[in-house]
């Protein structure tokens, strides 16, 4: 058995997946199988996946496109590993992620190791949600799901406990045994519905909130910065499989973290329905916000979430809603977006100027060719 089944999902990653792959092949935990899953590319990935079937560690996968949900369910299927690891094929890992995953999970037997990641659009790095180290089951109960999808910050802003499961390894037993699965419609955020489940499930749980071992791409045109047609409809498939679950679950109230994830997914529908890019007049632009603020569930949050801790904006926009207040909705989101568009330019702005001073500019090359340096030494590894 293989300490880890490490699952890749590829759909048109020629650009970055023989540097994702080299990061996976050559991790210092050894012991491992790489299941690479083509959904259906029409561009050179199959042919990269291919050159690496010279290690035997790896398994490939070749079918039709169904969204990553559906080719991650692939994966899981044909692994034998103790755990399963699951890698974006745009992204890339430190090479001894495995191996500080894995030794967490058998020290503490955790049923769920979980780490942090870089964002390399701007190299952030996120700041550990929870406090780091072992949870056990009360504390799971106590600590970590009551934020697992939803809650209100210090700030009074939308937040969570990050749910991508490309941050942690899932003992396999806990997936197959609790019947876990991939549901292949979810095509937005179906990474909430599987990391939910299991960690209702799970018995134990390590954080590594201190050890940054993902780099996380930012891809201009990805799906969660275009234009989606059907965000709204995708997001109602996975609300309403997210209340059967919490309203399943007996052994902690769950329900006030779901009404506020309900109400957190019909903001983002409606900022989708708002970016630029929308294809559409007006009038449509109308009509599909209208459909959002109309629908049931957007009834069934109302009144059950402390407003109280919401700031400004977001009390605006629950108020809004709730009031079917479509101009009124335009005109709060285009504010926000041009506010937003302001900060953005003041930013480059600032970064423009500091590149004309001549104290600052021998630094600022240095620091580009340091980054430069970085990037190239990574992809050659």
């Amino acid at each position: 058995m293989p300490k880890v089944s490490v699952i890749v999902p590829v759909y048109n990653a020629e650009k970055y997946l023989a540097q994702c792959l080299d990061s996976i092949v050559h991790q210092t935990l050894t012991d491992i199988e790489i299941i690479l899953v083509n959904d259906g590319s029409t561009d050179s990935s199959a042919a990269i996946c291919e050159r690496y079937l010279s290690d035997d560690r790896v398994i490939y996968i070749n079918k039709e496109n169904e969204g990553a949900a559906a080719a991650r369910q692939d994966g899981i299927d044909r692994a034998s590993g103790e755990y399963l690891g699951f890698v974006d094929a745009d992204d890339w890992l430190e090479l001894d992620m495995y191996e500080k995953m894995y030794q967490a999970s058998r020290v503490n037997n955790a049923d769920i190791v979980f780490c942090n990641c870089i964002k390399n659009e701007n190299d952030k790095r996120y700041p550990p949600a929870i406090r780091s180290g072992a949870y056990d089951r009360l504390q799971i109960l106590s600590e970590i799901l009551p934020y697992s999808m939803a809650y209100i910050d210090e700030k009074g802003d939308r937040n969570n406990i990050r749910w991508v499961h490309w941050l942690r390894i899932f003992k396999r037993s806990l997936i197959v045994d609790n019947h876990i699965r991939h549901d292949p419609r979810f095509r937005r955020s179906q990474d909430l519905q599987f990391t939910y489940e299991a960690t209702l499930a799970a018995q134990s749980y390590y954080y590594l909130g201190d050890a940054y071992l993902v780099h996380h791409r930012i891809v201009d045109g990805s799906l969660s910065r275009k234009y989606n047609e059907e965000l709204w409809q995708l997001y109602v498939l996975l609300i309403e499989r997210l209340y059967q679950d919490t309203e399943q679950f007996t052994d902690a109230d769950l329900m006030p973290q779901m009404h506020l994830r309900t109400f957190f997914f019909a903001i983002e529908s409606i900022l989708n329905e708002m970016k630029p890019s929308f294809p559409y007049d007006e009038q449509t632009r109308r009509d599909k916000i209208r459909e959002i603020v109309s629908h049931p569930l957007c009834d069934r949050y109302y009144g059950h979430i402390e407003t109280e801790k919401l700031n400004r904006i977001n009390r605006a926009y629950y108020d809004l809603i709730h009031e079917k207040d479509v101009e009124g909705l335009i005109s709060l989101t285009e504010q926000q977006m041009q506010k937003s568009s302001r900060k953005n330019s003041r930013y480059t702005r600032a970064v423009e100027a500091i590149k004309r001073l001549p104290a600052l500019r021998n630094l600022y090359t240095y620091i580009h060719k340091k980054r430069e340096e970085r990037r190239l030494k990574e992809q050659t590894r």
